[in-house]
């Protein structure tokens, strides 16, 4: 009987050690997958905005867990917006669990929403931990019918910081502006009535915006004429550059530096000085180092101010208004043409010619003659 009892016992603690093995096991560090630890809203979105323009959308996310390296964010359904700072970093406040965001997006096209944003906590090897998406926000994005004079920029703000006007040809003017608007599609910007502008210059920090644009206009024009459209008031502002045209032909319409050509002038009127002032003491004194020092004087006048350095451009070379890339081409060569070389500047010739016209090659479509 007791052998019997015994086996038993045996066979029941058996049974009973092999479904304790196949039980899991549970500890209080065990975390449970399912948890989510992002929660994401919208501290600030516009509900109206423009196609065209540049505005800030501010986000914030809760986050409960702090072992992670890195937050990333991206974008998906953004067809109608571009985002100006898809990198901009998430900025934690220390005293809870708080990181907020402001990106920058452009509307491209009419819409209805934002896109939806996600983000995604990145560990030190690069694993992703945790990621959450939001639905991007309800938003009216509507078109603009600025009419002729509208210039297709948007912009809080918007400045004329400079204006050089030159004759082109006997019917033309070129007009070189600066021009410089804050959060603004300024890239965009055109003069509607005229089909020969370009931008030569552009640069962006997302807050400003800053162009250098050259056009081509009739001589009978004295006013450039165009609006912006203000994203702070929300109506058409009107911008007038009265235009003052050089009297020299031969000028340098394209320097936007007025100091640059100050500071040539005034050293051409130096040296000027120093010419006359040497060949009056060496009539009286008969100093020979005086008058090396007007020979001197000389040779740096005849090689700053000589036009009159005859080249050849090559045929189909491209002649531009601006020593820029981008800049209006005016005029096409069918043959090799000898002109007179002005200046260089920048890889470009500044060549005069045969019509009187003032334009600008590249220095490889030129051969001295």
């Amino acid at each position: 009987m007791k052998k019997t009892i015994s086996l038993l016992l045996c066979l029941f603690w058996s049974a009973f050690a092999q479904i304790s093995d196949d039980l899991p096991i549970q500890t209080e560090q065990e975390e449970d997958p399912y948890s989510q630890s992002i929660f994401l809203s919208y501290e600030n979105a516009p509900s109206l905005v423009y196609v065209g323009e540049i505005f800030p959308v501010t986000m914030k996310a809760i986050i409960t867990r702090d072992d992670f390296d890195k937050i990333t964010t991206h974008t998906t359904n953004n067809t109608n917006f571009r985002i100006l700072n898809p990198k901009s970093e998430w900025v934690h406040d220390l005293n809870n669990q708080l990181f907020t965001n402001t990106f920058y997006l452009q509307a491209l096209k009419p819409s209805s929403k934002l896109p939806n944003f996600s983000v995604e906590l990145i560990n030190y090897e690069g694993v992703s931990l945790d990621s959450s998406e939001i639905e991007g926000a309800r938003i009216e994005t509507i078109a603009i019918n600025g009419g002729a004079k509208f210039s297709g920029v948007l912009a809080q703000s918007f400045v004329v910081k400079n204006e050089i006007t030159n004759k082109f040809d006997d019917k033309s003017l070129v007009v070189a502006i600066e021009m410089e608007a804050t959060y603004s599609n300024l890239k965009d910007f055109k003069l509607k009535n005229y089909t020969n502008g370009s931008i030569d210059t552009f640069k962006d920090s997302i807050a400003l915006q800053y162009i250098e644009y050259d056009i081509i206009i009739p001589n009978y024009v004295q006013t450039l004429e165009f609006t912006y459209f203000n994203t702070k008031s929300r109506d058409f502002q009107t911008i007038n550059i009265p235009l003052h045209v050089k009297s020299d032909d031969v000028s340098t319409h394209t320097d936007l530096n007025p100091k640059e050509s100050k500071f040539k002038l005034y050293k051409d009127i130096l040296f000027g000085i120093i010419f006359i002032s040497s060949i009056i003491i060496f009539i009286y004194k008969r100093y020979k180092i005086v008058l090396l020092a007007a020979i001197l004087a000389a040779i740096y006048l005849f090689y700053a101010n000589n036009p009159f350095n005859k080249v050849s451009i090559h045929s189909d070379t491209s002649i531009r208004v601006l020593p820029t890339e981008k800049s209006s081409i005016f005029h096409v060569t069918e043959g090799e043409l000898e002109v007179e070389k002005l200046s260089s500047k920048n890889g470009y010739i500044k060549i005069l010619l045969p019509s009187g016209r003032i334009g600008w090659v590249k220095e490889e479509n030129v051969t001295k003659n």
